[in-house]
């Protein structure tokens, strides 16, 4: 190669990397946020209550908690929109402290993060923090699985038993997935029907092909707008779940604790005021307060 061509090629290259780096998001401090009058939410995409487009718009129960949020530090609210990744360490990697191989953007708080003490400091294979590049805190519901079940076909059997018999309706790889599969010696196998999304699952429920469908209690209820008398929603026949409730809150880049503690008071306002209880509320879902406000009180 000519020293000509080599030049012109380091210069790209140059370039490229300047690009690169000029198109990449950071996460911000505190400072930098208000100074900017804007404050960036990473929420799922199409994740029906919590995070979706309606005519065009952003909303759903977690886009309105990052308005309210975004209005309460007198900042304007912008969205990082996501995929779900194989793990929560993948999300929280591509979310807030490093970004996705794509683009590298990064958001200035995720939402939607399990909050649990023992997932917060768990270690990896080497004895190392595992999540030790973000903070995560300020819980602000309590989320939990759920049945809901067609009464009129499984009449007043409350245990897991009839679904040797009758079919049950899940999303695929989802936690009770697992569990159904698994659980009394794999008998209700052939009556597991797996599905892309659980409002797949709650259309065949409610066109009489399921007699039952598990998943997350928001999803069920907010997918069965007008709930038929014929159905009930409950955790009968999941007690050996290994975790059938969890709380969720925020994660932010652990650097960054001034914004993490401003985040944490807006949200632990709306708890305490009734605000995140209405948000949840017209979205037609229950709301229950995170396991934290319970052991304060």
């Amino acid at each position: 190669m000519s020293f000509i061509r080599m030049s012109l090629w380091l210069h790209a290259l140059c370039l490229v990397m300047a690009f690169a780096i000029a198109n990449t998001a950071h996460a911000r401090k505190y400072d930098d946020v208000i100074k900017s009058q804007y404050i960036e939410f990473a929420v799922y995409r199409d994740f029906p209550p919590y995070s979706f487009i309606k005519d065009g718009q952003p909303a759903g129960i977690d886009v309105e908690i990052g308005k309210h949020i975004a209005s309460e530090m007198g900042v304007e609210p912008r969205w990082l929109w996501m995929t779900a990744d194989e793990t929560v360490d993948d999300d929280l990697r591509n979310a807030v402290w490093k970004g996705s191989v794509v683009d590298r953007k990064v958001a200035d708080v995720m939402l939607r993060v399990p909050y649990d003490r023992e997932y917060s400091y768990a270690q990896d294979g080497y004895g190392l923090p595992r999540n030790d590049m973000v903070v995560m805190l300020a819980p602000y519901h309590k989320e939990s699985w759920k049945l809901v079940r067609d009464i009129s076909k499984t009449g007043k059997v409350r245990n897991l038993a009839i679904f040797q018999y009758q079919a049950i309706g899940v999303e695929i790889d989802s936690l009770p997935d697992f569990f159904l599969v698994g659980t009394l010696q794999g008998r209700l196998r052939e009556n597991v029907h797996h599905y892309s999304t659980v409002f797949a699952a709650l259309t065949d429920l409610k066109a009489g092909k399921l007699s039952a469908v598990a998943g997350m209690r928001s999803q069920l209820e907010w997918g069965l707008d007008n709930k038929p008398s014929n159905f009930d929603i409950d955790d009968d026949g999941l007690e050996a779940l290994g975790h059938k409730s969890w709380d969720i809150g925020i994660a932010i880049k652990d650097s960054y604790r001034q914004l993490a503690y401003a985040v944490d008071a807006v949200i632990s306002s709306m708890v305490e005021n009734g605000e995140m209880e209405k948000i949840f509320s017209h979205y037609r879902v229950s709301y229950e307060r995170p396991s934290m406000y319970d052991v304060e009180s």
